[in-house]
């Protein structure tokens, strides 16, 4: 699995390279991330990110699988394991959500030292963009009552994001080591699917609802897992813990959500599209 993340308005490049557990790679440290193993590795004088498949040992809680349409019947148990990967973004004087996601490195991340990339809504972060250096489109995460200074480094064009004819996404680094959400092998969403919505409604962190599927799209998920303003970035999880994309905006009882394959649409270069299995 490669990924190519290029920031239509910064011009740079980010990646992360498959590599098998037997080549040799002079390893500088080990992450753990879902069922992923990721080596920091030094080779031809870079340093660069190698993602190694491997089943990793873990005293994690994970919940079993249900039945697709089966409602969460505990939301603290759900929060407990899956809403680590989901904080708070405050941008000039109103706040959005976020959810992190791994398999993501480049030059500016590692300039900064960062840590996390934290995908969000271009709205919640638009007006801390103001120049295409990403030291200037500072933002703040909150996560689990830690704050940290965040750097928007992607987003659709200004063009393409008013117009709608790429998802309402952006992306932010952080030198805080934030917990990813899975968004590998999800799933595809159907309609009656149980799903619950993640996100920080009115500034408070893990506002946590549940509903259904009502409609699905190439360009939106409909669900009437309720979320308030504040939510807007938030993840919508199927009710095994999987990210199906993330929250942008409700009309009346119904929530739309961005679907996680438009990612290689708006913010990411794919080389592998991410896409949902049947």
């Amino acid at each position: 699995m490669f990924f190519l993340l290029v920031p239509s308005s910064l011009g740079l490049s980010y990646s992360v390279v498959q590599i098998d557990e037997g080549q040799k790679c002079g390893k500088l440290g080990r992450i753990v991330n879902d069922d992923f193993f990721y080596y920091q590795c030094v080779k031809k004088g870079k340093r660069k990110v190698w993602e190694v498949k491997g089943a990793i040992p873990t005293t994690t809680t994970t919940l079993l699988p249900r039945n697709r349409t089966t409602q969460v019947s505990s939301l603290q148990e759900f929060v407990n394991t899956y809403a680590k990967s989901v904080v708070t973004i405050y941008c000039a004087n109103k706040s959005g959500s976020g959810v992190s996601l791994a398999g993501v490195s480049g030059s500016s991340m590692s300039e900064l030292g960062a840590q996390s990339f934290v995908v969000t809504n271009m709205h919640v972060v638009i007006d801390c963009i103001r120049t295409t250096s990403w030291r200037d489109n500072r933002v703040t995460i909150l996560h689990q009552g830690v704050e940290y200074v965040g750097y928007a480094i992607t987003w659709p064009s200004f063009a393409d994001y008013r117009s709608g004819a790429k998802a309402d996404l952006a992306g932010v680094m952080t030198t805080g080591q934030i917990p990813t959400a899975s968004y590998g092998n999800v799933r595809a969403p159907q309609l009656g699917d149980a799903v619950v919505a993640i996100g920080s409604a009115g500034g408070v962190p893990n506002i946590t609802t549940r509903g259904e599927v009502a409609g699905v799209t190439a360009r939106d998920i409909i669900t009437t897992s309720p979320a308030g303003h504040g939510s807007s970035g938030g993840a919508l999880f199927n009710n095994d813990g999987q990210l199906l994309g993330f929250i942008y905006a409700g009309n009346g009882s119904l929530v739309n959500v961005v679907p996680i394959p438009q990612l290689c649409l708006s913010i990411l270069s794919c080389a592998t599209p991410i896409n949902y299995v049947p």
